[in-house]
């Protein structure tokens, strides 16, 4: 008897295995190598370099690739939950980034990332690294930055049913959703996908920052965004915003949303400026 009760103990343990490696690739990165001065995860991705135009081993957007498709985990199940609870689109989209606002707060790399004990002054957190990195039930939030926000978001963007695509402007990352029927955004952009304008701006820099907000840096286009929900990664310029492309409400909401938010995106752009020059 006591054969089979080890025999039956063993097999629980195996399956066991068995299912959290088919589980694991959707967690953390759990390990990172160091080559030429640069930290590369478990994925081969570049945590210190965003790269140009897309191309690997930069992270800009390649990281999310390991929050996505088939390594999805706790942000895209995160967006699925918000989903089920904010059956209205616009009312989901709005929650989702109220979301991270109140669970995440702007950090600088240099202050919260060591590796080896040395500060990263660029250091690229994926939407799952962020993500355990809060806890709900302790109340505790967590750091990060431009780059660490736009890949939560849109992780959790994807997860609650959205098209989303990570932005790549100088010395910033940010994110655009397609919601062309929101009616409070300052811009609804084109980035010449076939589309037509609808995609509008994500800004969860600054707590207060609210949906569809383009802060004024970056209204004159020059920036490319990704798309991710294919994972095809292919870059767009957007067409250049037509006078008048914000409605009513957006002024106003460009008036009064927006102002303690954009006291801390610009402490937060001079030094992110500084952090990426090379």
């Amino acid at each position: 008897m006591s054969c089979v009760r080890y025999l039956l103990v063993l097999l629980f343990v195996i399956t066991l295995a068995l299912a959290c490696s088919r589980n694991a690739v959707g967690i953390p990165a759990s390990s990172f190598t160091q080559e030429n001065g640069d930290w590369y995860d478990n994925w081969g991705i570049d945590r210190n370099d965003p790269g140009y135009g897309g191309a690997l081993p930069g992270y800009l957007p390649n990281l999310a690739i390991e929050t996505l498709g088939a390594n999805k985990e706790l942000a895209y199940s995160i967006g699925q939950q918000l989903q089920d609870e904010y059956p209205n689109k616009i009312n989901c989209a709005v929650a989702i980034l109220k979301y991270v606002q109140t669970w995440t707060y702007y950090g600088y790399d240099s202050d919260n990332f060591f590796r080896n004990g040395v500060a990263q002054d660029e250091w690229a957190q994926n939407a799952d690294d962020f993500a355990h990195a809060f806890n709900q039930n302790t109340g505790v939030k967590a750091v990060g930055d431009c780059e660490d926000m736009a890949f939560l978001c849109g992780t959790i963007y994807v997860g609650a049913g959205f098209d989303a695509a990570v932005i790549d402007a100088p010395y910033h990352c940010a994110l655009l959703i397609w919601l062309p029927d929101f009616s409070n955004a300052n811009d609804y952009w084109d980035i010449n996908d076939g589309r037509g304008p609808g995609w509008i701006w994500v800004e969860a820099t600054g707590n207060t920052n609210p949906l569809g907000w383009t802060p004024p840096d970056f209204e004159d286009g020059s920036w490319t965004a990704y798309p991710i929900n294919s994972l095809q990664f292919v870059g767009h310029s957007p067409a250049p915003l037509n006078s008048g492309s914000g409605i009513c409400s957006g002024a106003i909401l460009m008036l009064v949303g927006p102002m303690v938010g954009l006291v801390g995106y610009r402490s937060y752009l001079d030094r992110k400026t500084n952090s990426r020059e090379k």
